[in-house]
């Protein structure tokens, strides 16, 4: 175990000042320490053409499907998206274009009616993570005036009809008004306010339960889940027209997903499976479940039900597989894939099935993606075992010059851990590779081998990646999960650090040659790790980073990850979270590694003021080592720009930050 800092005693914070953002005093702090990252960055060398490498993978054409021939299409050089209709045998119209979005608005979701006649559009204002809905009517091109009540609103449900759809909201005012999130019913066709929003699923004691909810295929069911943030999920179902829930997955014992098909619910589930399996239960008896795949050794993702067939999506490590079964779970094959690579995606919500298809018919679309590989659509035909892209984007990246290649290594406990290699193929174990090491290890989110212009853009300037599957993921499974939840949070720190020493060990590179990268729990961890261990990282990039973990609940609504992280109000979680919080473990002895703390500072997230506090703790404490140079993003919410053009900026601005604080490492 490696030695830690404790925190004993926490002294006034010096630093509180700059929580107040819109304070001239915070504001010029902002400003200055902004114009020196800006002097640093604007000067590295190469910066004009890397700017043209990101630009050709993110300033392309892109297209995203949102069913019912409504698409949003993205232009190349255009920053935002044009949402239009494809009718059948019939001219596509445009019906948003970005002259019609207001100034610093941007789209979080569309969802159109399964008529076609209106779109919910949720719009978030200067890239904040919360949205408001707004309807567009289809025929007449009109945004509607009536929204519905509430705040935060997500997880759009449209009924068969049209006539309108489920929503999660907050309330709009009141006490913790970032909590108690509830499903309404909002009717287009009600006459006043009452009628149109109705209140119709959440919880009245526990202010931290989150919701969603799905319409069946066939129209006639709700399904409502509750959830304790992603550990565990309460599921009702409820026929439409009915105020009557009937229970299919109760007392917030596992997480559970279900599809009503035909007759029958099909359930996927990790109650007594850690690594999950499917059942399925009569819909007269949601909850008699009976078991059709069991748990294997592989995490079993998730379960869909198409065209008669059950397809599964399995995860070994964070790299999928798709497999096909009978009705009676009978496996029937596998769905060759076109390399490692993902087909399902953690949103931060869940699980976001990349298998899509309905029960009654029998097209399946599959989504893939891999570091290497650009996201495709796929469609599969069973009778030929056929996998054919449908829309596969074009990008300028030379993948067959890479390999991918998943290794393990050991923790400080023995414990193996996975993490994906991906190198030039001509790369070879002599000490010189520069690598970015990546690692998340919270909240049951396992690695995901994804497509990420930065990474991309980061081999094609000479580098190398390493992504590392640390206990806190899903990689295998909910018991993965647990090993490092709460007081146990210490074994993703180690096996982190372990894996910055292996790269070492194996020959791949030099403690001076690695940048640490982590976003959100990431940012939290890379900077944990670095702070307890300096001499393993040349530099180290926390962005959205939850810094502060002595009171981390006063913000937002993250007194709902107290489940995660443990809380500051029990003695035994207090002296857990002291001992490796960041912000109260800055020691004057240590020289950390150069850091770069990016702030969106429209995170409703992650504090955005605590990289702001961080930065300066670091500065005046620990000044034998650093620099600490702080990135604010103003137009910025925790997922990132809102558009085209911000991020190609944000991206390059790591890039930039990963090669100075390397170069100045190696000497002249």
């Amino acid at each position: 175990m490696i030695a830690r800092h404790l925190a004993t005693t926490l002294p006034e914070d010096p630093y509180r000042w700059l929580e107040d953002l819109e304070s001239p005093r915070t504001q010029a702090f902002i400003a200055d320490h902004e114009r020196l990252t800006r002097q640093v960055l604007n000067g590295v060398p190469g910066r004009d053409e890397w700017r043209a490498l990101l630009e050709s993978k993110i300033h392309r054409e892109q297209v995203q499907s949102l069913g019912g021939g409504f698409h949003l299409e993205q232009e190349a050089g255009c920053d935002r998206p044009t949402l239009t209709l494809h009718p059948p045998g019939d001219e596509p119209r445009q019906l948003l274009t970005p002259d019609d979005w207001e100034t610093g608005a941007s789209l979080a979701f569309a969802a159109p009616s399964p008529t076609g006649a209106y779109v919910a559009l949720g719009w978030s204002e200067r890239g904040s993570d919360s949205a408001r809905i707004q309807v567009l009517e289809v025929a007449t091109g009109r945004l509607l005036d009536r929204r519905p009540i509430g705040r935060h609103h997500s997880h759009v449900a449209w009924l068969s009809d049209g006539s309108g759809f489920y929503y999660s909201a907050c309330p709009e005012t009141g006490e913790d008004a970032d909590h108690w999130k509830s499903f309404y019913r909002y009717r287009l066709d009600a006459p006043d306010e009452a009628g149109r929003c109705l209140r119709v699923f959440g919880d009245d004691r526990v202010k931290e339960y989150w919701c969603a909810a799905e319409v069946s295929e066939c129209g006639r069911y709700a399904l409502f889940y509750k959830y304790d943030f992603v550990h565990a999920c309460d599921v009702y179902l409820q026929r439409i027209g009915d105020d009557v829930l009937t229970p299919v997955a109760t007392e917030m014992r596992s997480l559970s997903r279900v599809q009503v098909i035909g007759e029958q619910l099909l359930i996927w589930t990790d109650l007594e499976a850690p690594r999950g399996r499917c059942c399925v239960a009569p819909l007269t008896a949601p909850a008699e479940w009976r078991t059709l795949i069991p748990e294997a050794e592989n995490v079993l993702q998730s379960v869909t039900g198409i065209g008669g067939r059950i397809y599964a999506v399995g995860s070994r490590a964070g790299c999928h597989e798709v497999t096909v079964h009978s009705l009676d779970g009978q496996f029937l094959r596998e769905v060759r894939l076109p390399s490692l690579g993902t087909v399902n995606h953690h949103d931060g919500n869940g699980v976001v099935n990349g298998l899509t298809g309905t029960w009654a018919g029998g097209q399946v679309r599959v989504s893939f993606e891999s570091i290497l590989v650009p996201p495709a659509t796929y469609r599969y035909n069973y009778d030929t075992d056929q996998l054919t892209p449908e829309r596969a984007p074009e990008v300028s990246f030379p993948a067959s010059e890479y390999v991918a290649e998943q290794v393990q290594y050991p923790s400080t406990d023995g414990v193996s851990v996975p993490m994906l290699l991906v190198r030039h193929r001509d790369a070879q174990p002599d000490g010189n590779q520069r690598v970015r090491l990546t690692g998340y290890g919270g909240f049951g989110i396992p690695f995901e081998s994804r497509w990420n212009p930065a990474t991309a853009a980061w081999l094609e300037t000479g580098g190398m990646l390493a992504f590392a599957g640390i206990r806190g993921g899903g990689e295998y499974g909910k018991a993965w999960h647990d090993a490092a939840r709460g007081r146990n949070r210490q074994h993703a720190f180690d096996d982190y650090i372990a894996a910055a020493r292996w790269l070492v060990s194996a020959g791949w590179t030099e403690p001076n040659r690695i940048v640490s990268r982590g976003n959100s729990n990431g940012g939290l961890m890379v900077t944990v790790t670095a702070m307890q261990a300096p001499e393993a990282f040349g530099a180290v990039i926390a962005r959205a980073a939850l810094l502060n973990m002595l009171e981390f609940p006063r913000f937002g609504f993250l007194a709902s990850a107290t489940v995660e992280y443990g809380s500051p109000d029990d003695p035994e979680d207090a002296a857990c979270l002291a001992a490796y919080s960041p912000y109260h473990n800055v020691r004057s002895d240590q020289a950390y590694p150069a850091m770069l703390f990016i702030a969106p500072l429209n995170d409703g997230i992650s504090p955005p003021y605590d990289p702001l506090k961080m930065t300066v703790r670091l500065e005046e404490e620990a000044p034998q080592g650093g620099p600490y140079m702080l990135l604010p993003l103003r137009e910025t919410g925790h997922d990132g720009g809102s558009t085209a053009s911000a991020l190609v900026e944000q991206n390059l601005d790591e890039l930039c930050f990963c090669h100075w604080a390397l170069d100045r490492l190696q000497g002249p």
